[in-house]
């Protein structure tokens, strides 16, 4: 098993410093993905997962130096490139489910917990996101950008996931006809909500 692990994290290129490393890149990103899984929000969820499932994780990744801090991770996230991670994951997913034919596929708009946009300086963090009902799994994500909507955002992530033979639904915010023909376009089928 900690073979398809280091070889699912392979293409990352380990960035950080060789004589400051004290972590494999493999077992901070695999503790981080098992704490995301399991709902945890932040870095500090990712250090409680790896010492609350310290034994478990030893079965899967080595471990040479304990868990992480919040902090290890809190920096390898900052300096990681979060499409090289995205792709990697969505490589794998897609190898995990094979197809999405003849699945559900709802795209959704939502706010992360946490962002305020009342908050100084903050406009809140929304993402739109494509989950497949059958697999119980997010196949694409795209952030919507300042001062647009969910409207400009899902023409880009259904560019970037396969619906051929999907039934894609959409709320209100996304019944647009340039949509519902990009979702024609692509092989898909649509019911949107009004």
């Amino acid at each position: 098993m900690q073979d398809s692990i280091n070889f699912l994290f392979s293409d990352i290129k380990d960035f950080r410093q060789p004589w400051k490393v004290l972590h494999k890149l493999c077992d901070i990103l695999f503790i981080a993905l098992c704490a995301l899984i399991s709902n945890g929000k932040d870095f500090e969820d990712m250090e409680s997962l790896g010492k609350e499932c310290f034994e478990w994780l030893l079965q899967f990744i080595e471990l040479p130096n304990g868990i992480p801090s919040h902090d290890t991770f809190n920096r390898v996230f900052q300096l990681l490139d979060p499409s090289v991670l995205i792709e990697i994951l969505k490589n794998d997913g897609f190898d995990f489910i094979h197809s999405l034919v003849g699945t559900h596929i709802n795209i959704d708009g939502k706010k992360v917990k946490g962002y305020s946009p009342k908050s100084k300086g903050n406009e809140g963090l929304y993402i739109v996101s494509a989950w497949v009902n059958e697999h119980k799994l997010c196949v694409g994500q795209t952030k919507v950008a300042e001062k647009s909507n969910e409207k400009t955002s899902i023409p880009i992530l259904l560019n970037s996931i396969d619906i051929t033979g999907s039934t894609i639904t959409i709320d209100a915010m996304g019944t647009q006809e340039n949509i519902a023909h990009q979702i024609i376009d692509k092989g898909g089928d649509y019911i949107l909500a009004l």
